[in-house]
């Protein structure tokens, strides 16, 4: 019962990580706040209480890296350096989490909001700066909701405990490079593919290159493609029924709920509402795209899963050859 609850608590957490912000930005009339602090929101993904010890540092040490890389992300937006610095953030985060044997996301999230706040090079270098702004303040909400949670229940020292990096570890080390360059690779053909939110090709892929082996990789390939099919016809549906903006703001944090909640359980199933719920979250600001970005999401999909499946089977190749001298 007490597993239940907890379960229960967490998603109740993170379905307020994204209500708090849509409610602010509803009483200021500033959607962009409350679309742009849900995207900081989702580094409560980061708690995850089988670190142990770990777990508090590994949210306090994503927080720091995403406070250090926001701006950055911000003011290379629109220009071809933005390859160079996603590859360096994937590289580096990826590298210090699993040297840190941390579980959870990896440098997921991470990427998915610097890579969305470095594809706004049309939109103000100070606009940019003040949606910086609006993300860290959807990280301070799941942080709080994550030191609530941890004093609830776990009482893990609230701790950062970041052992030297040395580029020792060759494994981590050459997966965190591989990671890297099939991420800058899924960046750069996104940006030259002049889609809307091309960032997507970046997400699908670091999805793909998380797994551990070929196998793992062609299954996730497989429930996320299928997932996000399914997703788009959902969304499908929600572009050419719901159009008020409340509506869809309850809809986008249902939908949060039923990820953290089903999630653990299945990734198939958990993944059927990831796709909606960006989709959503951009009908709110940028309505005038309609099912233009539902087609995107499609393409993302099945480009940027593709350059993951390459990416890992590329690594499994290197790693055998390591082995074998």
């Amino acid at each position: 019962m007490k597993k239940i609850n907890r379960h229960v608590i967490h998603t109740f957490f993170s379905m307020s990580t994204m209500a708090i912000p849509l409610l602010i930005s509803g009483l200021f009339h500033n959607l962009w706040l409350g679309v742009m602090s849900c995207f900081g929101a989702l580094i409560l993904m980061y708690y995850v209480p089988a670190n142990q010890q770990k777990t508090m540092s590994q949210l306090l040490i994503v927080d720091a890296i995403s406070v250090l890389a926001l701006p950055i992300s911000a003011l290379l937006a629109g220009s071809m350096a933005t390859v160079l610095w996603i590859g360096i953030l994937a590289f580096s985060s990826q590298y210090i989490l699993t040297k840190e044997q941390m579980l959870g996301p990896q440098a997921f999230f991470i990427l998915m909001i610097n890579g969305m706040l470095s594809s706004l090079g049309q939109i103000s270098i100070i606009t940019r700066l003040l949606f910086t702004l609006y993300i860290i303040f959807g990280i301070g909400i799941a942080t709080i909701f994550a030191l609530i949670e941890n004093w609830c229940y776990d009482k893990y020292a609230i701790t950062v405990r970041l052992t030297n990096v040395k580029f020792n570890q060759r494994i981590e080390f050459m997966r965190a490079i591989n990671y890297s360059l099939f991420a800058m690779l899924a960046y750069f053909i996104g940006i030259h593919s002049h889609l809307n939110n091309y960032y997507w090709l970046l997400v699908s892929a670091i999805t793909i290159l998380q797994a551990e082996n070929i196998p793992t990789a062609r299954h996730r390939q497989y429930h996320y493609v299928i997932a996000g099919v399914v997703g788009c016809i959902f969304a499908l549906l929600i572009y050419t029924t719901i159009h008020e903006t409340f509506l869809l703001m309850i809809l986008a944090v249902i939908l949060m709920g039923i990820i953290c909640f089903t999630m653990p359980k299945s990734y198939l199933v958990g993944n059927f509402f990831t796709t909606p719920i960006a989709l959503i979250l951009f009908k709110l600001v940028r309505p005038e795209l309609g099912t233009n970005l539902i087609i995107t999401r499609l393409i993302a999909i099945l480009i940027g899963t593709s350059i993951g499946i390459v990416g890992v089977v590329v690594f499994d190749i290197i790693m055998r050859q390591i082995k074998s001298l």
